[in-house]
């Protein structure tokens, strides 16, 4: 028999697919409290580290990426799938799930395919403008698909595709002290859950003035492991004034100071400070898949929200003269932050948990 409260969210790997499914995790445990959530990806991820914090359990399942490997990468991924396939059909064997949500890339592809042949409910989320390789290989066999852009409709079948917005989780922007709060100035540098190694040069290079020039500015940098210790050292001698991180746990805190971001151009990013209402400078990721990144940075900076700089066109002098223009002209910021929050939907997750269980209230009975 399958359980009415038992939810599988697959996918993950980074934290663009992997946070937007624990917002809609922590929507349907709101919704629903006695449900059962399952959390299926693999080993290579972020997973294991970060959904234990929100009392999720993990199942790890045998996948591979296929998309711009070559041709030994690609037979080994070939022959991984049917195993990873096969784990799927005992993990829904077992679980007995009564929908299965597919968050995008590859360790999506074999529980997905594992809960078409068991006919079991299946529903994608897709947190880009242009989908990735997974969700539209994956959009055929989906009972529901959501979207976070208008733009992206035209990539799947209009009847079964709902604008929702990208969720977030709850309570990441509930206290907003930023946006040039009195003479203090805050500048938040994200290059992703991995960390950018282009962003963290250009740190290096180009904050140093920016400090030496602000006296009030306070600077928090995500770097990523590979490059912290580097980054760390080149802002030693500002003390407080610089905080340097391989990983920011609490973002909420983060957002609550940004004054202004410079950050990568992922959907979940986007997908925060929109919500927060903050300015950003976006730098997108020149290798993403179909250069979606570039199609993200592109729908808030066309809007009014956000600047959008390609890495090739970007010099550190001319860098560090547009952060000074913005920081010395703080209505420019304040009229981006107004335009930045007006293409939020902070109510996504709920939006999507609406769609799959409408006879639902919020304390888990039906209406």
């Amino acid at each position: 028999m399958v359980a009415a409260n038992r939810i599988i969210l697959c996918g993950g790997g980074t934290g663009g697919h992997l946070f937007p499914g624990i917002a809609i995790a922590l929507a349907i445990r709101k919704r629903i409290p006695e449900s059962t959530i399952l959390f299926v990806g693999t080993r290579r991820g972020l997973e294991e580290r970060v959904l234990p914090r929100y009392g999720f359990e993990f199942q790890p399942i045998r996948s591979a990426g296929f998309k711009n490997l070559n041709i030994s990468k690609k037979l080994k991924a070939l022959l991984i799938l049917p195993i990873g396939i096969l784990e799927g059909f005992r993990l829904i064997r077992s679980f007995k799930p009564l929908v299965v949500i597919g968050l995008g890339g590859y360790s999506a592809f074999p529980l997905m395919i594992a809960a078409a042949v068991r006919r079991v409910h299946r529903t994608i989320q897709e947190q880009n403008v242009i989908p990735g390789l997974t969700n539209r290989i994956l959009a055929p066999f989906a009972h529901r698909i959501f979207i976070s852009f208008d733009l992206t409709a035209r990539y799947f079948p209009a009847h079964k595709t709902l604008l929702t917005g990208n969720p977030i989780r709850d309570n990441l922007c509930v206290e907003r002290r930023g946006l040039l709060t009195g003479n203090v100035r805050h500048l938040l540098v994200l290059g992703g859950s991995l960390g950018a190694h282009f962003i963290n040069q250009l740190c290096i290079a180009t904050l140093p003035p920016i400090l030496q020039a602000h006296p009030e500015m306070h600077i928090h940098i995500q770097t990523g492991k590979a490059d912290y210790w580097k980054v760390h050292k080149a802002f030693e001698k500002f003390d407080y004034r610089v905080k340097v991180s391989p990983f920011i746990e609490e973002m909420s805190s983060a957002y609550s100071q940004a004054d202004l971001i410079i950050a990568r151009a992922g959907a979940t990013t986007l997908a925060e400070i929109s919500a927060c209402g903050i300015p950003a400078i976006l730098i997108p990721f020149p290798y993403a898949a179909n250069d979606h990144q570039t199609e993200n940075a592109r729908f808030f900076s066309s809007r009014g929200g956000a600047l959008l700089l390609q890495e090739k066109e970007i010099e550190e002098r001319g860098f560090t003269s547009l952060l000074n223009e913005l920081l010395t002209h703080p209505e420019k910021l304040r009229e981006m932050a107004k335009r930045m929050k007006a293409l939020g939907r902070p109510d996504a997750a709920d939006r999507i948990v609406s769609a799959l269980f409408p006879l639902t209230s919020s304390g888990g009975e039906k209406s």
